[in-house]
């Protein structure tokens, strides 16, 4: 290059990338422009520099006058702009020549001119090139247009003038169809490009759309790179393209034609740069019609380059080098040299989209959560639902055919909906591969979608598998199905195996159209199911034909969640970490991280085999009860023994418990009377006998938060500082599954001998349901399951202790206790109830000791997952394939083997994170809590202020310590691998109460204290720990971001150490924002954690931790006090603003008076009327909030006219099934 050196890049993605590889061929510095979505964006790292856009995603690529500025600050020579966005802007063209930067693009004029199209056919008609016959100029009035009209005869097309990209254009088979067209023609026009001119052609059905890629020098002379065939269009927008077109192959004097007619229309206005001319070409006769022309690069030009064996970047990236040098452009001759005889081969380009085709092309926003191609193409992700381009050259159109085929067939986009197979198909037609692509092509075109339509995503529809994601942990859920017995079995049922990704249906199912056929089962709860209006019958094999729609409606008796299996489960599924389950509540996994959706798209494999061609029925005896109460096996649990009093652990047995509205998959509420406790208080734990220190939690555990029990389920948290008793067996997690709010519970206790047992008896059922599906065995061969009988340690009382060994403290070795959690679940804890990092130590080396097994108890033979947490692990193992006693014998035996880690040196990373202290977010969630949770209590509405009360500080006294002191983490989990640490320094131990209730919802990046812990929220959560600073999150699901890795997505771990600088709420946000777009690059170093000198300073400081530990007691005494007489003022608040119960009652003997009633056990999350509203019929009143799911409340048609008389609920209220929400007044008649 003779004078330009740098050259600013002024688009994204695909486009950008693909010109900042030329710029470096020719050894030109490039500047990228972005947007902060785009900040991870491959064009941005592989410019030299790269320049963060103003405004926002949607403007930043559109403001001229910024890029322009942007230009100059960073002296760029010249601004390409690729293919759209500004690249057919004049204005933008002549602000950047004004500046004195050259525009790698045609003079403002020229783009001016063709960008109008009745402009473009006079430039056209002055260069001899044919045109479509139409309209002198523009169309002023509607009778004028159907005068032009039937003189052409139909059908027309009416264009906006100013429109492109197949926008403003309507095709009018008949006078009434041109009147209806036109004022809409010409709105669009005006709205999507301010001009509202329009034209019309005569409209050719039989055609093709042919294109000429040419350069002009700007000097008069110009040259063509032969064509392209882009006739196959959806919407007027191409979706195929190919160079050679197989048409003009056909007819070999066409090329010359198209050609010479497409030069001499450059050389008439001496255009400079690249250009194209679009023609419409008659199927019958060849003949051939200007249509417009392209004033910057196509998408498609990469097959150009493809055959012509030329870099068209690089040609205008000379001629800008020529202009720059004042030559005015290229030397005519070697323009001349640059001319091809005729394409090398053939390319075909087709274009992903996401985009629905059974749905007429709608858009399919989302998360591409897994993008596999059968080989390396370039792949886009842009601001229209183009997703990529892939392009495929061969020696012959058929090798292009065969190869594009293979890499579209073979190639996987899990996410939202795409056009893949509909381009694979299009591609394998007869008509394609004969070269018969017209314009109509996709009109006739019959696709054949092998998939599933969501019409309705019913009340909570997901996809799960068995058994999700065990081995996972750091506090993302477990996930599966809440019943693993109906799963499992709908899956054979289906021809599956057991695990195989289904829907899980809560409540009220989905409504699907099968596009292609389809075995499918649905089995759990009854529910009402229809396929094509006919009775569906449940526990059965379905064969499904193409074009049959399925209702699945609501639960019809007990139980509250049915499974739909299908032949071959979902291909266009994404697994995360080797699973497709969702977890809703973290937003990973199964459809889209969410409940189905209506417009989602379930693939579906397309072979069937023969040998599920026989249906097969589950007779009624082999089919699982489900009812409204439920006796479910459960074991002793960790904390039974000096916890809870013996008597607490009997009313756990005696009480039948009812089910709360809160009843979901990360937690089932349980109503009862409440425990007396063994303990006063939760000592380091925290103020309530609930309280332990961390540790991690077994599945089906009853759960105490505070004197409220919660058993938890699939995806409930990792670990937790609550007290956990009595734990569910695994054998019964199906029916577990399946209570819903207002059931009923009792626990019926079991030993470990008789759960396993259990278990093999189910497992049994299970392999004798596979053994039938296959055909190997008869139904009557099948032992149904039976739950008559109690098994015989319920009988006997002999069911076993919570603490199954112990190891006493002597010397380096701290005291052991080996505490068991059902039949999967044992947790290993050290020392008596206190933090200690000498614990931790141990732990981590307990960790590393089991990772590093070999033999009968090892990761390969059993052992499942470890939850590490503060003075404990909990150790998940498969209780079927390793027998406890021989698993606490070998951990008794590594004991042994561990020397005194007193003095140990433990690797370790120190962050350095900035954290602010006051923030708009912070103090917006404290108002949300006080507004919809609780309105009163000591630590709001300033939580800071609390924790330094409860420990006998001030605020300042806070921050400092924040400011000043190292944080170990204990523990990565919870939620999200939220890192729970402990201050280093003992005196700084801070303690104080948890939120009560816990919020539902908490900032990302915040930095609560609860208990004696600190943790760092690394996404929106409920919580309960007080807010008291914002810092950045340390989490990235799709493991794009700086730090971050797909298989590896947290970004802390157990014993890393987190140090804090303030930083203002303003440069917060800045940072945060660097954050979200991936390029923030954390300040961390390798350190070593010293346990001789961490042992030596808690013996310095004792008498220092012992005064403040005497101080905060006395502060949180006072807290405390505070905390039971602001609770008191806001329960006499709520009993006060209770409509009295004779009120009600009087008025439910006035015969006008009727009830509106709550279908369902649930919290009230909103009120939609007030006193007084006229109701509509069908109008909603409340909105309720059980299970996780929104349910609405509604007047029916009856009460269409009727006022409203007196609302009985508000917000947060809790109402059962039956009760009154609303009573309204009928109008007299």
């Amino acid at each position: 290059m003779e004078s330009l050196k740098t050259i600013l890049v002024a688009n994204r993605g695909e486009i950008a990338l693909r010109i900042i590889k030329t710029a470096k061929l020719l050894g030109l510095r490039s500047i990228a422009i972005y947007t902060e979505s785009d900040s991870a964006s491959p064009h941005v790292t592989d410019a030299d520099e790269a320049v963060l856009l103003a405004g926002g995603d949607a403007q930043g690529y559109v403001n001229g006058s910024n890029i322009v500025e942007i230009a100059k600050k960073h002296k760029a020579d010249a601004v390409i702009p690729g293919y759209g966005f500004l690249s057919e802007n004049a204005g933008f063209a002549r602000e950047v020549r004004a500046a004195g930067i050259i525009f790698v693009g045609p003079r403002p004029e020229d783009i001016e001119s063709f960008g109008l199209k009745h402009k473009a056919r006079e430039l056209a008609v002055k260069a001899g090139v044919p045109v479509v016959p139409g309209s002198d100029g523009l169309v002023k009035s509607e009778d004028e247009a159907v005068q032009i009209a039937t003189k052409l005869g139909f059908p027309v097309m009416l264009k906006a003038t100013a429109g492109g990209g197949g926008m403003g254009l309507a095709t009018c088979e008949n006078e009434e169809d041109l009147r209806s067209s036109f004022e809409m023609v010409r709105s669009r026009g005006n709205t999507l490009f301010k001009n509202s001119g329009i034209f019309i052609e005569r409209f050719y059905p039989s055609s093709h759309h042919i294109e000429v890629q040419l350069f002009g020098n700007g000097l008069g002379q110009a040259i063509h790179f032969g064509e392209r065939e882009c006739s196959i269009q959806r919407r007027h927008q191409k979706v195929i393209e190919e160079c050679p077109s197989p048409f003009v192959k056909r007819h070999p004097e066409l090329r010359k034609k198209l050609g010479s007619a497409a030069t001499r229309l450059a050389e008439s206005l001496e255009y400079g740069s690249a250009g194209t001319v679009e023609y419409l070409v008659d199927d019958e006769t060849a003949d051939f019609f200007f249509l417009e022309m392209n004033t910057r690069l196509q998408v498609e030009h990469g097959i150009t380059e493809l055959c012509y064996d030329v870099d068209l970047v690089a040609t205008m990236l000379r001629q800008a080098d020529a202009e720059m040098s004042g030559k005015g452009g290229l030397d005519p001759d070697y323009l001349k040299r640059l001319q091809p005889v005729g394409p090398k081969g053939a390319a075909i380009e087709a274009r992903v989209y996401a985009e629905n085709p059974a749905r007429d092309y709608a858009p399919s926003p989302g998360t591409l959560q897994r993008v596999q191609w059968e080989k390396p193409a370039v792949l886009t992700y842009d601001l229209d639902p183009l997703l990529a381009k892939v392009m495929y050259h061969a020696s012959s159109r058929e090798g292009a055919i065969e190869g594009l085929h293979k890499l579209l067939a073979e190639s996987l986009i899990c996410g939202p909906p795409t056009n893949l197979d509909f381009l694979a198909a299009i591609i394998d037609s007869p008509d394609f591969m004969s070269g018969i692509t017209m314009t109509k092509f996709l009109q006739t075109f019959k696709y054949n979608a092998s998939a599933i339509d969501v019409l309705g995503g019913g009340a909570y529809t997901q996809v799960q598998d068995y058994p999700g994601r065990p081995l996972l942990g750091k506090g993302f859920p477990h996930s599966g199905p809440m019943d693993p017995l109906a799963f499992r079995i709908a899956n054979l049922l289906a021809g599956n195996s057991p695990g195989k990704e289904g829907l899980e249906i809560t409540l009220r199912g989905p409504d699907l159209l099968f596009l292609g056929p389809a075995v499918i089962s649905l089995c759990g709860a009854p529910m009402e199911a229809r396929l094509d209006s006919e009775p569906f019958q449940m526990w059965t094999r379905v064969h499904v034909k193409a074009g049959q729609k399925m209702n699945i409606g609501k639960t019809l008796a007990g139980g509250c969640r049915a499974y739909l299996a299908v032949y071959g489960g979902f291909p266009n599924v994404a697994e995360w970490f080797g699973s497709k389950a969702t977890s809703p509540m973290v937003g990973v996994g199964g459809y889209q991280g969410r409940q189905l959706a209506p417009g989602d798209l379930l693939a579906l494999v397309k072979d069937i085999p023969e040998n599920l061609s026989k249906e097969i029925s589950l007779s009624s005896e082999l089919i699982p009860e489900y009812t409204n109460h439920w006796d479910i096996f459960a074991m002793v649990g960790p904390y039974d023994e000096g916890y809870l009093l013996p008597e607490d652990i009997n009313m756990i047995y005696r009480t039948e418990w009812k089910i709360s509205h809160n009843a979901a998959r990360g937690g089932i509420r349980l109503i009862g009377p409440k425990p007396k406790w063994a303990r006063p208080d939760g000592g380091e734990g925290g103020s309530h006998p609930s309280n332990v220190i961390e540790y991690g939690y077994p599945l089906g555990t009853l759960n105490w938060t505070g004197d409220d029990p919660c058993i938890f389920p699939v995806d409930c948290p990792d670990f937790g500082g609550f007290v956990s008793s009595t734990t569910i067996i695994k054998a019964d997690w199906w029916r577990l599954g399946q209570m819903k709010a207002g059931d009923s519970l009792r626990y019926r206790r079991v030993s470990l001998g008789d759960a396993l047992s259990i278990r093999e008896r189910l497992d049994r059922f299970l392999d004798q349901i596979g053994q039938l599906c296959a055909g190997e065995i008869l139904p009557d061969a099948i032992s149904p399951l039976e739950y008559s009988e109690l098994p015989p340690s319920t009988v006997s009382g002999k069911w076993g202790k919570a603490i199954v060994h112990q190891i006493e403290s002597h010397g380096g070795q701290p005291e052991v206790a080996y505490r068991q959690g059902a039949d999967d679940y044992l947790l290993i804890e050290y020392g008596e109830g206190i933090f200690d990092l000498n614990h931790r130590c141990r732990v981590t080396a307990l960790q590393k000791a089991l990772r590093e097994s070999k033999g009968d108890i090892s990761f390969s033979t059993g052992l499942i997952n470890m939850v590490g947490c503060g003075n404990s692990l909990m150790l998940y193992y498969d209780g079927t394939k390793i027998q406890q006693s021989k698993l606490v014998s070998h951990l008794s035996s590594l004991e042994e083997q561990f020397s005194d880690l007193r003095d140990a040196q433990v690797p370790s990373r120190r962050f350095k994170l900035p954290i602010t202290f006051e923030s708009k977010k912070q103090t917006a969630a404290i108002q949300r809590y006080m507004e919809t949770q609780r309105p009163y209590a000591p630590y709001i509405p300033d939580s800071m202020d609390f924790v330094a009360k409860c420990n006998g500080f001030t605020g300042t006294d806070l921050k400092e310590i924040y400011l000043s002191n190292d944080f170990i983490a204990i523990a990565v989990g919870f939620f999200c691998a939220l890192p729970l640490c402990l201050p280093v320094d003992p005196r700084y131990r801070m303690s104080c109460p948890k939120t009560n209730p816990s919020r539902v919802f908490t900032p990302e990046g915040e930095v609560g204290w609860g208990g004696s812990c600190m943790a760092l929220y690394n996404v929106e959560s409920p919580g309960g720990y007080q807010l008291t600073g914002l810092t950045i999150p340390g989490v990235d699901f799709l493991g794009f971001k700086e730090g971050y890795s797909i298989d590896h997505p947290w970004l802390f771990e157990d014993i890393d150490q987190l140090t804090f600088y303030q930083v203002s709420e303003e440069e917060y946000e800045r940072q945060l924002a660097i954050f979200h777009s991936g390029q923030y690059k954390y300040d961390w170093e390798p350190v070593t954690f010293d346990m001789k000198e961490h042992n030596k300073m808690l013996e310095r400081v004792k008498d220092e931790v012992s005064a403040m530990k005497s101080r905060q007691a006395d502060a949180q005494a006072k807290m405390l006090a505070l905390d039971e007489e602001s609770m008191k003022k806001w329960n006499d608040e709520k009993a006060e603003a209770e409509v009295p119960k004779d009120t009600v009652e009087a008025l439910l003997s006035v015969p006008e008076i009727s009830t509106i009633e709550a279908p369902l056990n649930a919290n009230v999350w909103k009120v939609s009327v007030s006193e007084g509203d006229v109701l509509e019929a069908n109008q909603t009143v409340a909105i309720l909030e059980a299970m996780k799911l929104e349910i609405a409340v509604r007047a029916e048609d009856e009460f269409g006219g009727s006022k409203v008389e007196k609302v009985l609920v508000k917000p947060g209220d809790i109402v059962n099934a039956g009760d009154n929400v609303l009573l309204a007044r009928t109008a007299r008649k």
